[in-house]
């Protein structure tokens, strides 16, 4: 592999975009992963604490941190490049490049998105990465949904994130090339789920903020019947 070539085109205007397409696709099946690891809190207490532990003191983990960390500060650079350059040699001025890319809310969003991630990034990690994990991560997280403050500003996280990957998903397969006219409605479809996907985040968290018990509402359920 000739690291020199990779090196000389990631700093091309294409090579900055296909940076960006590629990161951001990773981010994007992250977000998926860990949308289903804040499902497991469903399965109680133990068993998400036990997840949580495994991931804690599994030697490989500090490395998949380290990767996500450099993916994420790379898709960071890479779009900052870009939407610079955009925003130089666009003509029109503003109003003609808010709309760059299509003209969905999305895609006329995804700087004020990204700006809106980012905030909530910082905010999340020093709610739950940077603190004392002694009460245990259920319990930690569990509390955190139940304060309005906080679920607020889930949800808007939450809210723009999807709006982000409604436009970053589909547009990073086309910035890869990876399109063809019978597999691009399905990766639009694909893309939309992904962005709707993200509401699930919201959702848990008012769940816990509602003061939902599935579990004891199931087993009144049953006590009703057996009587």
């Amino acid at each position: 592999m000739d690291i020199t070539f990779i090196k000389r085109f990631a700093f091309t205007s294409i090579g900055r975009k296909a940076v960006m397409a590629a990161s951001g696709l990773l981010l994007g099946a992250f977000m998926l992963i860990h949308l289903a690891e804040n499902l497991l809190l469903f399965k109680g207490e133990a068993f998400y604490n036990g997840w949580v532990d495994f991931l804690l003191t599994n030697p490989v983990t500090p490395f998949l941190e380290a990767a996500l960390a450099l993916i994420f500060v790379a898709h960071i650079i890479a779009g900052t490049w870009v939407r610079v350059e955009d925003f130089i040699n666009s003509p029109g001025g503003y109003e003609a490049r808010k709309w760059q890319g299509g003209r969905t809310i999305g895609s006329a969003t995804m700087l004020y998105t990204a700006i809106a991630i980012l905030a909530y990034l910082v905010y999340h990690m020093l709610t739950f990465r940077l603190v004392d994990h002694s009460m245990g991560f259920f319990q930690m997280v569990t509390s955190a949904f139940r304060r309005p403050v906080f679920v607020a500003v889930y949800v808007a996280g939450s809210a723009a994130l999807a709006l982000h990957l409604s436009h970053g998903m589909q547009s990073a397969f086309q910035t890869l090339g990876l399109n063809h006219p019978k597999y691009t409605p399905l990766i639009k479809v694909l893309g939309l789920l992904t962005a709707v996907a993200m509401v699930g985040f919201a959702l848990i968290s008012l769940y816990y903020l509602a003061g939902i018990d599935l579990k004891a509402a199931e087993t009144g359920i049953e006590m009703v019947v057996i009587q």
